[in-house]
């Protein structure tokens, strides 16, 4: 599968996962599905999530970047953090009432992986 199309189900599960969650009013079945398709990618659909993972960080949907955000602090995915240090420039930037408080978070995720 090329990275491409990866890349178009892994936002189409996204969008579906978030249609449960907002049915069953519980914000977190979206994570707890994407925590799901992750272990069940073999490695080299695991390479390619970590990419997708990394562009959604950098997301300007606040939604798609907290899933993202949180997928790389639990899974550990190093190679996010180029991504992530992109976005910590943008926010620190950013006049937006949140951008401190994410920015926090991020310094947090990027602390934690490159112990």
């Amino acid at each position: 599968m090329t990275l491409d199309k990866f890349r178009i189900e892994m936002a189409s599960y996204r969008l579906s996962a978030d249609g449960e969650a907002e049915l069953l009013k519980n914000p977190y079945v979206t994570l707890e599905r994407l925590h799901a398709l992750y272990r069940k990618c073999d490695d080299a659909e695991r390479l390619m999530a970590d990419q997708v993972l990394s562009e959604w960080a950098l997301s300007e949907d606040e939604g798609i970047r907290f899933d993202a955000l949180a997928l790389i602090d639990d899974l550990k995915i190093q190679t996010a953090v180029p991504a992530l240090h992109k976005l910590a420039t943008r926010l620190a930037l950013s006049a937006t009432p949140s951008a401190p408080y994410e920015l926090k978070k991020i310094h947090r995720i990027i602390a934690g992986l490159e112990q």
